[in-house]
């Protein structure tokens, strides 16, 4: 991989920092601790985190995408479509088929790509449900890592996502998809410029 002066990152809570609270109280998660990273060997780095939690596949595409592709970094992270998973008529060809939409307008734009497969959803009692339509979105996540010359992380495989505190958040959810809202419902990008950390 290239050298790094610009890194955007797109999606949902996961990339929002949700659960991963500062000090202060505002949000950090991966991708602030991996724009961090990043400058011991990119000083000057530009940053901008699009991601808003409860953002559906087809959010990102029409709503993070676009900026992304105007703001033109050398690398975006592209996390997405575990929030229609849970869905109970989610296709994962058809999340697929978006997927590999927004990787190609991303890397048509001269972005090198980060893309994401979901954690393994089987331990957890509610999420365990959608563990098929997970694995198979994955694959096809996979394949269009491959088919685009993607950089590819694999959360399947990472046990420590397994831990049982995660749980704290599924009655909520359940309660919030019965009213028929997200978290992320009006809510704005904490970093939407490519500024200095």
């Amino acid at each position: 991989m290239q050298a790094v002066r610009s890194f955007v990152a797109l999606g949902d809570s996961f990339t929002e920092g949700l659960g991963d609270p500062h000090e202060d109280g505002s949000l950090q998660g991966w991708a602030d601790r991996f724009a961090r990273e990043l400058t011991a060997t990119s000083a000057g780095l530009a940053y901008a985190n699009l991601a808003i939690r409860g953002k559906l596949l087809r959010q990102v595409m029409t709503e993070q995408v676009p900026a992304a592709v105007a703001l033109a970094p050398d690398l975006v992270s592209l996390a997405g479509g575990g929030n229609d998973l849970l869905r109970r008529k989610a296709d994962p060809g058809a999340l697929a088929a978006t997927f590999e939409q927004a990787v190609a307008a991303l890397r048509a734009a001269g972005s090198q790509v980060m893309v994401f497969t979901g954690f393994d959803p089987g331990h957890f009692p509610v999420l365990r449900l959608i563990r098929g339509r997970a694995a198979a979105f994955n694959e096809r996540v996979r394949a269009i890592a491959a088919r685009h010359d993607c950089l590819h992380v694999d959360l399947w495989s990472m046990d420590v996502l397994a831990d049982p505190r995660a749980r704290e958040y599924a009655g909520p959810w359940l309660q919030r998809r019965l009213r028929g809202v997200s978290t992320g419902d009006g809510m704005a990008a904490k970093r939407p410029e490519l500024l200095p950390l």
